[in-house]
């Protein structure tokens, strides 16, 4: 569990990165690491069994900065090419990142 929680600290950090280097390099794909995320939270990675509570708590805070580097319209397409289970995650993280996180 220990290594796990350091490797959420280190992709945690990328994250908050790429939401700060949106502009020039990683804009158009912030939306690709958000849904890789979401799609592993459901449990469709290749363990099928999603992601620990303490390792996605330590993850979250750079969760919720790509989730505020995405546009709308790139949340609107994940929104759109989603099913069920995704779909409502996707909705309840922008939820929680309006409430929870602000730069």
């Amino acid at each position: 569990m220990e290594k796990g929680i350091t490797c959420a600290c280190f992709l945690w950090r990328i994250y908050k990165e790429l939401r700060q280097q949106k502009k020039y390099v990683f804009g158009h794909h912030c939306f690709k690491f958000l849904s890789i995320y979401i799609w592993i939270s459901c449990g469709y990675g290749p363990l099928k069994m999603g992601i620990k509570r303490e390792v996605d708590e330590t993850l979250r805070p750079g969760v919720y900065a790509l989730v505020d580097s995405c546009s709308g319209q790139d949340r609107q397409y994940l929104h759109t090419v989603f099913g069920g289970p995704c779909r409502n995650y996707l909705a309840a993280l922008k939820q929680e990142s309006d409430l929870n996180f602000k730069y």
